[in-house]
């Protein structure tokens, strides 16, 4: 009995590869790996497809993200353990999880991770990770993943909640949220400003903050209509300000809705139009906090005495650690952060890796605020 045979896995699988950023991927046969001491052998079911995906690895990689070359793309996803190590107990062949794909050294916990398959980092102990042991993703009918990155769900609990195995997909967007306002420690009562909120990220903040009590959610963003939706059925927690690009005009419409306690900041690359920032700042009250966790790469101006003055708090947070995933799990099976259908979120497409062209295209045209868009490594079923 060959080894595969012995954990009831088959000797190879399918998976959606890139050999170039500037080349077609395609679906290929690749040798199936061994659940080694301290890793685990899932089969993915649905694998969130990011809305840029396209210009990651596609296009030139215009986003200039980080990676070795073949790859099979993909960080989270919902699974099934296909085979976990001896080492690993309480997982077992079968068992509905979330892997998170955030991988950190062993050896140093506190070092930057990479983001498998995906983006390789910024030392050189993530890329040798990445390069090695962890270059392959969840867009294929098999992964192999580090056992800290895997989060058993309690599947009769969501069942009960009325969720099927697609809605759980989202928890790997809301938890991204989830990990900048726990490190800011967002409190029940608190007036939270999100901006910008309209985005996939962005619009994952409001209801993660509404679930962690804020008392009011002020979401900013350029596209008034999708503002108007982030604040239907609200009851009036959430409140939505336009940026307009004047800051002082963007920082007195953000006070009177109140003094604010705390800033999530999820920028994209603005450049010189992130003028929110600045107009935030002025609206946040003394001793006020702020998360900072978009995409901005370049620098950015910071009122300095105004931020002395007030004794604001910045926090910059990468991602989420495996705790705050396994709270944010818990918020989703308890009921307190609705999901699916009750949380508003609209799946609006699942692919399976043959259509990764029309997925990639999907993802560009239709993710936004709660939408959401997945490969189905293993079929339809």
């Amino acid at each position: 009995m060959s080894d595969q045979q012995s954990y009831n896995l088959p000797p190879t699988f399918r998976g959606l590869q890139f050999h170039s950023a500037t080349e077609p991927g395609s679906v290929v046969e690749l040798p199936t790996p061994l659940p080694a001491a301290g890793s685990v052998i899932l089969r993915p079911l649905y694998s969130a497809i990011v809305s840029y995906a396209k210009d990651v690895f596609c296009n030139g990689n215009p986003r200039g993200y980080s990676y070795p070359l073949p790859l099979v793309p993909g960080t989270n996803a919902i699974c099934r353990v296909a085979a976990p190590a001896p080492d690993t107990p309480y997982l077992k062949p079968g068992m509905l999880v979330f892997t998170d794909g955030i991988i950190r050294p062993r050896d140093h916990n506190l070092a930057p991770p990479l983001l498998q398959g995906i983006h390789m980092g910024f030392t050189r102990e993530s890329e040798a990770l990445m390069s090695g042991e962890w270059r392959n993703g969840t867009w294929a009918e098999l992964v192999k993943v580090p056992a800290e990155c895997v989060h058993i769900l309690d599947e009769q609990k969501l069942q009960a909640l009325g969720y099927g195995i697609e809605d759980l997909g989202y928890i790997s967007t809301l938890a991204v949220a989830y990990g900048g306002l726990s490190d800011i420690n967002l409190r029940p009562g608190e007036t939270v400003i999100i901006a910008p909120a309209t985005g996939n990220f962005g619009s994952a903040a409001v209801l993660v903050a509404q679930a962690l009590g804020a008392g009011k959610v002020i979401a900013m963003g350029r596209n008034e209509d999708k503002l108007k939706q982030l604040a239907e059925g609200s009851e009036g927690r959430v409140a939505v300000v336009p940026i307009t690009g004047d800051v002082q005009a963007d920082a007195t419409a953000l006070q009177a809705e109140g003094p604010a306690d705390v800033y999530f900041d999820i920028s994209p690359e603005l450049g010189t139009k992130a003028t929110h920032i600045k107009s935030v700042f002025i609206a946040l009250r003394p001793r006020g906090r702020v998360s900072i966790m978009g995409g901005i790469v370049g620098d950015v101006e910071f009122p300095y005495a105004m931020m002395m003055f007030k004794a604001l708090t910045v926090q910059g947070t990468f991602m989420y650690t495996r705790q705050q995933a396994d709270e944010l799990v818990r918020l989703v099976e308890t009921g307190a952060l609705p999901i699916g259908k009750r949380g508003g979120i609209e799946t609006t497409g699942k692919f399976t890796l043959d259509e990764w062209r029309q997925a990639f295209q999907h993802a560009s045209d239709k993710i936004g605020p709660k939408r959401v868009a997945y490969f189905m490594p293993n079929g339809r079923s």
